[in-house]
């Protein structure tokens, strides 16, 4: 027996229905105090050193709700109010008792060898997008062989410190802006569908649901109908991925590289370029591209994943159903270590579920085999 990474909540003898809604009510407060104190920490600042004027005008950016990678001090608020996500579901998670690393992957922790490995994918497709948006984008590409295409993009409006600067920010901030998004969205959001809903049906769910949410909240960025066909196709492989690998590092990785690529061609600022309208510039050639690029980078990872023989699945089993209180023997790392006891020898009762109530002379529970208190499993002869 084995289980998926859509199910590993339910390895653990204390998941209960409710709990994920606790852990969406902590998210969701861990939101909201953090997106006022992030906007009260870079307010004082501003409305100190550039007066009423550079206020109005601060607070006006952010509620565009875009990301200009040409303004460091607004992309920056932008990116933190999303970074900001990652400690919160991993601190909800724990808060609920959902499992301990049970976001990462199957072996509840970032599997960094894997990580390593996906690199190659990664660079790979990075190379891909940048040539098809950079070089030759289906038109006027951005370089040529004599430099900057300005005839086509204008000239960079942005100061050579900025522009450092905002690059810096970029490489820093969006690995962590990626796997915020993806811990949430690929991680959370699946796992508790798909605890909630067992079997395939859950998985189908649980991926589409995933996909569906992820792209409706890109609406207010200003996307057309194929922006948002592009992110949803973009969110419902890495679904697929995150399924396949059993686990989050491939597609945090895939995330964090396009997000960084998509802000630096953008960061100096090309005059000829309007960032605030790109969103709605989308066409059903870009999202083919797109498309396309995500399949290729889901079919390298397939073949790594093989090659690599990656434990793609939780050596274990899922808890079983106890009548009662937990019992004290059901939790601890022993039941839901990779490779560990696993729930064969959890006692059960009379009439077949798991049992927490009186223990009769021998150490049965409710008629069950007779329970080793020291192992905490059904005695052995």
């Amino acid at each position: 027996m084995s289980v998926p990474y859509q199910r590993l909540t339910r390895i653990d003898a204390r998941w209960r229905w409710w709990r994920p809604l606790v852990a969406l009510a902590f998210l969701a407060g861990w939101y909201l105090v953090s997106q006022v104190l992030i906007v009260i920490a870079y307010t004082i600042p501003v409305g100190a050193t550039s007066g009423a004027e550079g206020l109005i005008d601060f607070e006006q950016k952010l509620s565009s709700g875009a990301l200009d990678p040409t303004d460091p001090l607004t992309l920056s608020v932008s990116l933190v109010s999303l970074v900001v996500l990652l400690p919160g579901i991993v601190l909800a998670v724990r808060i609920a008792r959902l499992g301990r690393g049970v976001l990462s992957s199957v072996r509840f922790r970032v599997r960094w060898g894997w990580t390593a490995w996906c690199l190659l994918p990664t660079l790979v497709i990075a190379a891909i997008m940048f040539f098809m948006q950079a070089l030759y984008p289906l038109g006027d590409g951005m370089i040529t062989g004599d430099g900057w295409n300005h005839a086509a993009i204008g000239q960079s409006t942005v100061t050579l410190s900025t522009l450092v600067l905002t690059i810096a920010l970029v490489v820093v901030l969006v690995p962590f802006q990626g796997a915020a998004e993806e811990f949430v969205f690929r991680g959370f959001l699946m796992q508790t569908i798909a605890s909630w809903i067992p079997r395939r049906v859950g998985t189908v769910l649980a991926v589409v649901i995933s996909s569906v949410v992820f792209a409706s909240l890109h609406i207010p960025n200003g996307y057309n109908v194929w922006g948002i066909l592009d992110v949803g196709s973009f969110g419902l492989i890495a679904a697929i991925i995150v399924l396949r690998t059993g686990g989050l590092e491939a597609t945090v990785l895939q995330h964090a590289f396009n997000n960084i690529m998509i802000f630096v061609l953008q960061a100096p600022g090309w005059s000829r370029i309007d960032l605030q309208s790109q969103n709605d510039n989308s066409t059903w050639v870009s999202w083919l591209v797109s498309l396309g690029t995500s399949l290729a980078y889901w079919g390298m990872v397939e073949l790594l994943a093989k090659w690599r023989r990656l434990d793609r699945r939780f050596a274990g089993h899922e808890a079983p159903h106890f009548r009662g209180p937990v019992p004290a023997w059901a939790g601890g790392p022993r039941w839901t270590r990779p490779g560990g006891t696993g729930w064969d020898g959890a006692p059960a009762n009379a009439e077949g579920a798991a049992g927490s109530g009186p223990v009769d002379d021998a150490g049965a529970v409710d008629g069950a085999s007779p329970v080793d208190t020291t192992a905490g499993v059904a005695g052995r002869s």
